[in-house]
């Protein structure tokens, strides 16, 4: 029973919340040592996640667990992921920003918008992100597309 998602446009929804599992710790590790790689680190992972399609450390981490603890894959529709991965990326490196300059409130806030968006994505698999997709991105791009192909939508 361990089908694999191949299709561009799905993702397995137990990875997506393992790896936002993973975004919490590393986002709170940040927070406690002050540390900047920590945030470097998880642009960099969200960058690969939201323009690429190379796997990410954070995304071949969560598949070894899922392989690990024999989880049954469940495809979900990526590109909302992929835009909410692009709003993690603008959040982490905020952070990082905010932590160079010393903006310590700032850094806080941040991260802990971060947090709380890892962990309803994690415990209550509720994306923000991907509801910002859905309410703004999704109208703008069926708009367009209905544009081009010569009709009004």
């Amino acid at each position: 029973m361990n089908k694999k998602i191949t299709s561009k446009n799905h993702v397995n929804e137990k990875v997506v919340r393992l790896v936002a599992a993973q975004v919490i710790f590393l986002t709170l590790f940040t927070l406690v040592t002050g540390w900047i790689w920590p945030a470097l680190f998880l642009a960099a992972d969200f960058a690969l996640r939201a323009f690429t399609r190379i796997p990410s450390p954070l995304a071949i981490i969560a598949k070894g667990l899922t392989r690990a603890f024999g989880l049954t894959p469940k495809p979900i529709f990526a590109p909302p992921k992929r835009f909410a991965a692009g709003l993690g990326l603008v959040f982490s490196l905020s952070i990082a920003i905010f932590l160079y300059y010393h903006y310590l409130a700032a850094v806080y806030v941040t991260g802990g918008i971060l947090i709380a968006c890892a962990i309803l994505e994690a415990v209550f698999n509720i994306c923000l992100g991907c509801y910002v997709y859905n309410w703004v991105v999704a109208p703008i791009v069926n708009r367009n597309a209905g544009k081009r192909k010569g009709r009004e939508i």
